[in-house]
């Protein structure tokens, strides 16, 4: 990430993961600092993300960048779709349950465009509840939202991976 300027889209993926609970300061934090030391004049957004570990604060900065002017257009829907996908990474790693995910997803595709509204989520979530949690049901489930956003997860989990290194040198430096 360190070998091109970041555009607008990339902030809000990267405020994306951060607001799915995907990434946090840890993952960030090494990586705006090394930003700004390859940056003879940093913009405001990157000293301003550099100096925060809340959550909020972060996305707000962010976002700042990415809807200032010069003004971009951007699809909301693969957006919101960047959304699902850090919730299933998360399911995934089996920091989320499947009803969870179908919970949360649900709940951000409420209102918001994205490649599946809202309802594909909470019918799948009342099936599973309504069939008590069934493994096999969560497997069937999993394996049909994973073959519709698979191009997203998988865009997603490569700017995930990116952080990484970040995370481990945060890390060794901070928490030894």
């Amino acid at each position: 990430m360190l070998d091109k300027a970041i555009c607008k889209r990339d902030a809000i993926s990267i405020a994306t993961m951060l607001e799915a609970g995907l990434i946090d300061y840890k993952h960030y934090m090494c990586w705006v600092d090394e930003r700004m030391l390859l940056e003879e004049e940093p913009d405001l957004w990157v000293i301003e993300l550099a100096a925060t570990k809340d959550t909020q604060a972060a996305i707000g900065h962010l976002n700042s960048y990415a809807y200032s002017e010069p003004f971009e257009q951007f699809n909301s829907e693969s957006c919101n779709d960047e959304f699902v996908a850090s919730q299933w990474l998360r399911y995934k790693r089996k920091e989320i349950s499947w009803a969870i995910f179908l919970q949360k997803s649900g709940d951000y595709t409420d209102g918001n465009y994205a490649r599946e509204d809202c309802d594909y989520f909470y019918y799948m979530l009342n099936d599973f509840e309504i069939n008590d949690f069934s493994e096999q049901l969560e497997i069937k489930q999993s394996s049909t939202v994973n073959k519709l956003f698979n191009d997203v997860i998988q865009t997603t989990a490569s700017k995930y991976n990116e952080f990484l290194p970040y995370l481990d040198k945060y890390r060794e430096s901070y928490e030894a």
